[in-house]
């Protein structure tokens, strides 16, 4: 058998159709997911029945898809504290729009817009890492003789961003109320999907933990970089669901607008296996665009239905 055939989550003969097969890139595909839910959410009355449960179920799909990227990117960034401001301006700039609809529009969003989720979720495992990371510390006493301070991480995260040195006790104590107060904003204000979708977000940055290999894709990228994650993403995912729906049920509060909540990112997971990534990083312009296109698409059907 071809070495090729071996590589990544698919078989040989998958891998061989893949290569004749034209790419397609993932945030377009979320983005497609992201319009059909939000034409279903600014002009009801032109999606009716199935479709108008597809758009719904559209935007679980999307809200899955950018977490995954979320995961990924907490791995890439350089930035951890940067990436999380990025994340809360734009969360913010559609939280602006989605008011303006909903005072003249009478369009109504049930939660929170999904990039408070992406953000708090980065503060979940900045607050996680910092925590465990400090106790470490504590029990090793690991203190460099020439007084500088070691990046010991969880999740490949620093424990403390910008390198500033700080004792064990206070910074597991600060970590552990970073932690909360991301779980507690996020159930509190109803953020979208959650507690559910934070939790997801903290299980696909812990699932998409390993290093590329050479056997890593050939042909092109996808976010699953090493022959583990593809599996282990799956398995996290569905646990997930799985739990969730078990205690839905025991609390007698599941019906099937949940189910579609907590299998979406099942399907999302099984998808980004098959959807394909840009090779190349993209430019820093890019990279404010892709901050900016929630909120300017949030804005531009906010437009469209004031016209009609």
């Amino acid at each position: 058998m071809p070495e090729n055939s071996k590589m990544g989550p698919f078989p040989g003969p998958i891998l061989s159709l893949l290569a004749h097969v034209r790419p397609c890139v993932i945030k377009p595909a979320g983005y497609l997911f992201t319009y059909f839910y939000l034409t279903g959410v600014f002009f009801p009355g032109s999606i009716t029945g199935i479709w108008a449960q597809l758009a719904i179920i559209s935007g679980h799909l999307a809200f899955s898809i950018f977490a995954l990227l979320v995961a990924r990117g907490a791995h890439r960034t350089a930035n951890h504290f940067l990436y999380f401001v990025r994340l809360l301006l734009a969360a913010i700039a559609v939280e602006v729009v989605s008011f303006f609809a909903s005072r003249h529009l009478a369009i109504y969003f049930g939660q929170r817009n999904a990039l408070f989720t992406y953000a708090a979720s980065l503060s979940l495992i900045a607050g996680i890492s910092m925590a465990v990371g400090c106790y470490h510390d504590m029990v090793s006493q690991v203190v460099p003789a020439d007084g500088g301070w070691s990046k010991k991480g969880l999740f490949g995260v620093p424990v403390n961003p910008g390198n500033y040195k700080m004792a064990p006790i206070p910074g597991m104590v600060l970590g552990l109320l970073t932690a909360g107060l991301s779980i507690f904003v996020t159930v509190y204000f109803d953020f979208s999907e959650g507690l559910f979708g934070l939790l997801f977000i903290v299980l696909m940055f812990l699932a998409l933990r390993d290093e590329a290999t050479p056997k890593h894709h050939k042909l092109r990228q996808n976010i699953y970089r090493g022959e583990k994650e593809y599996p282990r993403a799956i398995i996290y995912s569905a646990a997930l669901a799985g739990v969730f729906i078990l205690v839905s049920m025991i609390t007698k509060r599941f019906d099937m607008s949940r189910l579609f909540v907590y299998l979406a990112p099942v399907a999302a997971t099984l998808l980004l296996g098959v959807l394909l990534e840009r090779k190349r990083a993209p430019g820093k312009y890019l990279q404010y665009l892709s901050y900016a296109m929630l909120p300017l698409s949030v804005g531009l059907f906010c437009l469209i239905a004031s016209l009609i």
